[in-house]
């Protein structure tokens, strides 16, 4: 299978892009695939969907500016479960290194506690696969409601029953440096999106119901509190519930906007 490999960019550190490239180069891949810089500065659905038009190959990758190979065989590996015509997607685990997350304060670890040590998406552009007609099959991310948050979830909503999607053991390392105030403004895009996901997709989703919950004054804090990822460390509870005091209302004015007007805007 030959793979197109699309990177939707708006002002990328330049050090990380360089080793970006350098990784895919270095892939050990017994196919051909392309790489795709796609430099717009419309919106990254947007910019996914002009990529991925763009594309050569029925097997497209999504892959950030932020977000590193974590080794040669990625992409094979990424790749391999799609030999079964049945999956319709392949998803990258996505890690937090930890020269990345040493670097941040305190603040900043209790508010990203979630995302410390590896995650596995449950589809996301962090170094995902689409069968592009699949996508095809949908009109594409939808970046009419959708710019820079939740065009991921939404595909997935979208596809899921139509086949299934992979987690194979393929990593990418995520390079993203930010701080507590940098952080609460991308919280606040992500409800965002999420308002309108739910706005649109309603009880499609999974658990629909606890992000209007999250989303309610006060009453929403006893979700942060309940979400707690305690196998990742206990120490920063009590610091955690400090910060989503504050994260709370990002949300509840990121949600609700996006919830009225069913779409992310932010």
């Amino acid at each position: 299978m030959n793979v197109s490999i699309v990177m939707p960019i708006y002002n990328p550190d330049k050090k990380i892009l360089a080793r970006i490239i350098k990784a895919v180069k270095e892939q050990k891949f017994d196919n051909k695939f392309e790489l795709l810089i796609i430099d717009k500065n419309r919106g990254l659905a947007a910019q996914m969907n002009i990529g991925m038009k763009k594309s050569k190959y029925e097997i497209v990758v999504m892959l950030p500016q932020d977000c590193i190979p974590a080794d040669k065989y990625w992409l094979k590996k990424l790749v391999y479960p799609l030999k079964d015509k049945r999956v319709i997607a392949s998803v990258s685990k996505v890690q937090l290194p930890d020269e990345i997350w040493d670097n941040f304060s305190l603040l900043t670890k209790a508010i990203m506690i979630k995302e410390a040590g590896t995650i596995t998406p449950t589809l996301d552009g962090k170094g995902s696969a689409y069968r592009k007609k699949i996508m095809k099959s949908i009109d594409w991310f939808d970046e009419k409601n959708f710019r820079t948050a939740g065009e991921d979830y939404d595909a997935y909503i979208k596809i899921k029953d139509l086949g299934k999607i992979a987690y194979p053991n393929a990593k990418v390392i995520h390079y993203h440096s930010t701080n507590f105030k940098n952080r609460l403004r991308k919280n606040y895009q992500y409800a965002n999106g999420y308002g309108a996901l739910v706005r649109i997709h309603g009880i499609r989703m999974t658990r629909w119901y606890v992000g209007i919950i999250k989303a309610m004054p006060l009453i929403g804090i006893i979700i942060y509190g309940l979400s707690y990822p305690f196998s990742k460390g206990r120490f920063l509870f009590s610091l955690y519930i400090i910060t989503s005091i504050i994260d709370h209302f990002y949300y509840m004015f990121g949600f609700w906007k996006g919830f009225l007007t069913g779409k992310q805007t932010v």
